[in-house]
């Protein structure tokens, strides 16, 4: 008769049970901690996360203020030569967990442009055209390269430098000249220099009369009239602008005739005459004294002149004998140009 073992049987199955049971709590129990863990990674940023433009090698421990774990990789970088906010990815390790952790960071530009002078005092000579400009090796940013010169400034203007003073600078003494430039992110940096605007020598210029007449006279006034309603530009010698001085040297050019370039200069060039011989085509030297210049001009008769007078008129014709007692200034020379 066989026998069967009942009570061992059962006692196996509550065994095999309490065995899957016990092995499906650590599976849960694992899977439960592994969770948690993964759930508590966490990287928090610096209330300003920012990295300089260009920046080669950053530093990420300026950018994350706390991680709960370990940063073991970063799955995604930035890129440090495009301005703006971008998104990095992180890995970071936890008890042998690994979890992808995004931030943000921004790129941002905080370095204001650099201004290179030619000289620390630029000194001129009473009278004299010159541009302030001319003092001004570069003006230059990281990431907007050379910055224009603008003479208007608006409220949200951007990329230009621009350049201020208190005083009459063409007046005789020393003026402190400012110049402020501004990136496109709105850095802004300021360096000064002295103007230096020295005394000019009284000299007081021989006349002659009977001098031989001027030969190219007409084909001079014909360009000079052609050149009526240009604008005026300061330091300018081109039909784009024009400043006194480098009116009359351009229209000379075109005719085939070099003269120097100032009013200061201007006035020695070629012979002096008396305005009463004055013909077509010479030149009139405007200014406060004998030999203190301070505008050219080119008579084209009947009492009248052509002249870049200034940024509000540009080129235009003018009576002779309203600008003597509208400008404040006397005919100092009249030169003639053969």
């Amino acid at each position: 008769m066989k026998l069967i073992d009942g009570p061992s049987k059962i006692i196996r199955k509550k065994i095999i049970r309490m065995m899957v049971l016990s092995f499906i709590m650590m599976i849960s129990c694992y899977a439960f901690h592994s969770y948690s863990t993964y759930k508590s990674i966490k990287v928090v940023v610096n209330k300003s996360a920012t990295v300089e433009y260009g920046t080669a090698n950053y530093d990420l421990k300026k950018i994350i203020k706390e991680v709960d774990g370990e940063v073991i990789s970063i799955k995604q970088d930035i890129d440090t030569n495009i301005l703006g906010t971008q998104e990095m990815i992180l890995e970071v390790k936890k008890d042998n967990i690994i979890r992808e952790v995004p931030i943000k960071v921004s790129i941002v530009d905080s370095v204001a442009p650099t201004i290179t002078l030619k000289n620390e005092t630029m000194t001129v000579t009473e009278g004299d055209e010159f541009s302030l400009t001319d003092n001004i090796e570069s003006v230059n940013d990281l990431i907007d390269g050379n910055l224009e010169y603008l003479q208007e400034v608006g409220e949200k203007s951007l990329k230009y430098y621009s350049i201020s003073y208190a005083d009459d600078i063409n007046a005789v003494g020393t003026h402190e000249i400012t110049i402020n430039a501004v990136d496109n992110s709105g850095n802004v940096s300021t360096q000064k220099f002295v103007l230096e605007v020295k005394e000019a020598p009284v000299y007081t210029q021989p006349v002659f009369y009977n001098v031989d007449p001027n030969s190219f006279g007409g084909d001079l006034v014909s360009i000079a009239y052609s050149l009526v309603g240009r604008p005026y530009v300061g330091g300018g010698n081109s039909p784009a602008g024009f400043d006194c001085s480098g009116f009359v040297q351009y229209v000379y050019s075109m005719v085939g005739k070099s003269i120097s370039r100032s009013t200061g200069t201007q006035l020695y060039d070629g012979v002096g005459i008396s305005y009463e011989e004055a013909q077509p085509g010479d030149i009139i030297i405007w200014g406060y004294g004998p030999g203190a210049a301070t505008h050219s001009s080119m008579y084209v008769g009947n009492g009248t002149m052509i002249h870049a007078a200034n940024p509000s008129t540009g080129v235009i014709v003018s009576n002779i004998a309203g600008w003597l007692r509208g400008s404040g200034t006397q005919i100092i020379s009249v030169r003639r140009v053969h």
